[in-house]
């Protein structure tokens, strides 16, 4: 499960075939970016192409793609409990990329199916419903 992880979890990092031949990392001369650490999603989601390519140029996050980080971002706001992520996710699930549209319809109906019973939580969107 993805999780509120939404690129280079420790599984990815064990089993990807580009990792394979690549050297451990212990130089301080390389240090990890303090705002990539756990970014909000709601940042992620509203990168545009500009901005994710400023940032993450140069990054394994560029092969990825924008898109494709939009899809992890898409399900790991379905994992994430919070209604507030609904808006965003219906406008991708109504959206002309397939595979964003089918990770926001499965995260929004995660979410719903999450917060049934708690009817303030789905009216409002801005409450956080704790994870299950």
């Amino acid at each position: 499960m993805l999780g509120r992880q939404v690129f280079g979890c420790d599984i990815c990092q064990e089993v990807c075939p580009w990792n394979r031949k690549a050297p451990v990392a212990a130089s301080d001369l390389l240090p990890a970016r303090r705002e990539l650490i756990n970014p909000p999603l709601e940042w992620l989601a509203g990168m545009d192409g500009r901005e994710f390519n400023r940032t993450f140029r140069g990054s394994p996050l560029e092969r990825t793609r924008r898109r494709r980080l939009l899809r992890n971002v898409a399900l790991a706001m379905g994992n994430s409990g919070q209604a507030g992520f609904l808006p965003q996710l219906d406008r991708w699930a109504a959206g002309e990329d397939a595979v964003l549209a089918e990770a926001a319809a499965w995260a929004a109906a995660r979410l719903r199916k999450r917060l049934r019973g708690n009817e303030s939580l789905l009216k409002t969107g801005s409450a956080t419903a704790q994870p299950r």
